[in-house]
This record gives C-alpha cells, structure tokens and sequence, in this order.
C-alpha cells in the first residue's frame, strides 16, 4: 500500500500552512524589542521556540519579501521552508542567492519541464552547498542526517541524473583546485624554510585561534609530529604491554574521531597526492 496524489496534497497544504506560520512569526520578531537577548530569551520560552530557531525564522522572513510570497503561492511550483531556508542563510559570512534569483530560475525551469516542485537537493546543488561526494562515500559521514537527507531526496528527485553528473563534475573541479592548493602550499613552506635558512628571519606569528589558516598551521603540524613519531621507529616491530595497547587504542581512536570531524568541518575531499611529493613512510606494525 502507498500514498496517493490526494495524500500528496493535503501534506503540501499542511506544509505550506507550516511555512506561513515560520515566516509570520519571523516578521513577529522582526520587531524592535526582538533586538534585545533578554526579551527575545523570555518571549521563546514563552511560545516554545528555541532562540536559535527564532533568529533562522527572522533571518529567513526578512528574505522572503511579501512580493515573492505572492509569487510563491500563485507559481503552482511547491517550495518548502526549507528550501527558502537554504536561500537565505548566510555562508562564509554572504547570502548565496540575494533575492532568490537562482531560485526563481529553478521555479521557471520547474514549470518548463512539468514538474511541480523544487527540491532541497536540487537548490544545494545550484547554490554548491551540498555535501561533498566524499562525504556519500565516507561510512562515518554517509551516516549524518544531512547527508542521509540529500541521498535519500536525489535518489527520488525527478532531477536524479542531472544531479549525480554536476557532483560529478564538481568532484573532479574540486580534486584539481585542493590539488594545485595543496602544492601552492608546500612551495610556501619550502620558501619560508629557505628564508630563514639564509636570513635567520623570525617564524611568523601564527594564525588568530578560531581561523581556517589556526586550523591548517594546527593540520601541518600534526602531520609534521606524526612524520617524526615514523622516523624514530624505522622498521622496526614495536612491542606493547597490555596497558599499553589500550592506550594506542584510545589515543589512534581518538585520531581517527578526529580526522572525521576536520573533512567533515572543511569538507575537505581526499586528494590523491603525486607520487612524488610523497615522503617516504615505513609501514609500522604493533
């Protein structure tokens, strides 16, 4: 048994009503006493909203203008909070599509081919805030409930195929440009390495805590650290006692926890780095 076109409907009202109901009350707390913490705290406790709820409400009403609810309501082209959600939130500090334009263009596109709706995974995909196909393939990241989301709307969006090729095609950009990134940065290293080799010049400040570069100068490191921890074991077995195997276990459990989180916080695709750049590792056994 299955649901029908009629079931289909009736949820699309609700969720439209559901949607009417988000932007009204983020117009509510488009209101001059919202600005102040302490009200905005005590009138979501008060309705039994959270405040970070409240604040993605506003953010997103304020972008939805009443002109383009009318045309939403009239386009017969279902699109859900969450899509104008997408749409509105800020990333890396700017909106990626100021007035909906890329989302009016779906609309448009939408009617030419017949379909009635705009998909979450469809507009991620446009505005390239969608998980990395890294992260389709990772067993750890795959489990996310983001990205169980965006796999499970592709794989029944009548855009499926068109979708799977343009994260094809945006994997295959992305391996270049972390590719010729990555080796951009070794030249700076070597360069800084040659600087102070032959002027004695001071290492640079490090980066503030809380950036990418603090992030990055802390991955090279890490990296750097784990180089040296190889070197001081070549090829040879190395033994533990009970306690200390429980140890290594924790501490490389917790190294794998956290290169995990760093792809996942970055959405860093794997890159196959050249041979050549390789240095040489010794295969370490326990």
């Amino acid at each position: 048994m299955s649901f029908t076109e009629h079931d289909v409907q009736a949820g699309r009202s609700l969720m439209s009503a559901c949607r009417g109901n988000q932007l009204a009350i983020g117009d509510l707390l488009a209101a001059e006493w919202a600005g102040n913490a302490a009200a905005l705290g005590e009138f979501c406790e008060r309705i039994g909203l959270s405040v970070s709820t409240a604040k993605e409400w506003r953010t997103t009403a304020a972008a939805v203008t009443p002109d383009l609810r009318e045309r939403l309501n009239s386009c017969g082209v279902f699109v859900s909070y969450t899509v104008l959600r997408e749409g509105a939130r800020p990333r890396g500090g700017q909106v990626l599509d100021p007035g909906y334009v890329k989302l009016l263009h779906l609309i448009e596109d939408a009617k030419a081919a017949g379909v009635d709706r705009v998909g979450h995974a469809t507009y991620q995909t446009v505005l390239g805030t969608a998980p990395p196909l890294a992260a389709t393939k990772d067993p750890v990241a795959r489990q996310s409930d983001e990205v169980i989301d965006y796999l499970t709307e592709v794989d029944n969006s009548p855009n499926r195929d068109q979708l799977i090729e343009i994260l094809l095609k945006d994997e295959q950009v992305t391996r270049k440009e972390l590719a010729a990134a990555f080796e951009a940065q070794r030249a700076r290293q070597a360069q800084r390495a040659e600087q102070r080799a032959t002027c004695g010049t001071q290492t640079p400040p490090a980066p503030p805590t809380g950036t990418g570069g603090a992030l990055v100068a802390g991955l090279l490191a890490l990296a750097e650290q784990s180089a040296r921890l190889v070197k001081r074991f070549p090829g040879q077995l190395v033994r533990l006692d009970v306690a200390q195997q429980a140890d290594a276990a924790v501490a490389l459990g917790d190294l794998d926890i956290f290169m995990t989180w760093a792809r996942q916080a970055t959405s860093i695709r794997p890159v196959a780095v050249p041979a050549q750049r390789r240095a040489p590792r010794k295969t370490v056994t326990t």
